[in-house]
This record gives C-alpha cells, sequence and structure tokens, in this order.
C-alpha cells in the first residue's frame, strides 16, 4: 500500500485551494474587501472563513478554519497566506489552533534568522504569543473580538 508522503501543512494547502476558499465567507459585519492590517500580516489582508467558523464565528468551533491573505502597502502584492485550523486536543493550552504561514508558492514560510529560521507551522512560539495576549475572550482569534 502507498503511504502518502504529504505533509499535514502540504494537505491543508491542497485543500484550502481545492475547495476555493476564496469563495469562503468573509468575516460577519465585514466587507470581503482589505482590511488595514499590521505585522507581521502585511499593511492590509483579506480574510476567509469556512462553512464551519462562519456558522459559528462567535465560538469557532473545532473544524474552523480562517485563511487570511496578506498584502504589501499597495494592496496588489499578496505576500503570504496564513491559516488557523482549530483541531479538539491538538494544543489546548493555545484554543486547540494549528498556524501555519505559507509563502505565495504553498511552501511553509520560516521565521528570520534571528528565531532560528524555524518553519512557521503548527505551534509557533510568536503566533501563539500574540493571539494568546492581545486577542479578547481568551480565544486567541481577533476576528470574533467585536462580534
Amino acid at each position: 500500500m502507498r503511504q502518502d508522503s504529504k505533509s499535514f501543512e502540504q494537505k491543508l494547502w491542497d485543500y484550502i485551494n481545492s475547495s476555493r476558499y476564496t469563495n469562503w465567507a468573509p468575516v460577519p459585519g465585514k466587507s470581503d474587501d482589505f482590511a488595514e492590517g499590521g505585522s507581521p500580516h502585511g499593511a492590509f489582508v483579506k480574510m476567509y472563513l469556512n462553512r464551519t467558523a462562519a456558522g459559528n464565528p462567535k465560538e469557532l468551533p473545532n473544524g474552523s478554519i480562517v485563511v487570511k491573505e496578506n498584502y504589501g502597502p499597495e494592496k496588489k502584492e499578496l505576500m503570504a497566506i496564513t491559516v488557523m485550523y482549530r483541531s479538539k486536543d491538538y494544543n489546548p493550552e493555545a484554543g486547540d489552533w494549528y498556524w501555519v504561514k505559507y509563502n505565495t508558492d504553498g511552501t511553509v514560510a520560516k521565521a528570520p534568522p534571528e528565531m532560528q529560521s524555524m518553519p512557521l507551522a503548527g505551534k509557533p512560539m510568536g503566533c501563539i504569543k500574540c493571539h494568546g495576549e492581545a486577542a479578547a475572550g481568551g480565544d486567541f482569534a481577533f476576528l470574533n473580538d467585536d462580534i
């Protein structure tokens, strides 16, 4: 029997693209246009929620996927795509979120050298720290802070 040699990150990339994430729902109460962003996500962002997340954005139950396209200051250059996927018992200390930052070609981005160039996938401390300290409600998500 042939084993699937793709990593979870590759499978997630394939899934969000084959399901045409750009047709997913915007954050409730927000337009599907650009929103002002900030480091490390880019000057502007576009966000998309899968059906599970859009169906209950306040709670973001297990199975929720949030895709954020990261753009430069001119809103023309897609710089990266960041994804949050909530999976029961994956990482309870961080809201059970799995984070990954993709380059535009679908490869996993790496942290800068001063952060040991670690792949930005799984449980990146930068994601956990920022989302844990600054997101309201203790759910590690910003998108539902004002819903």
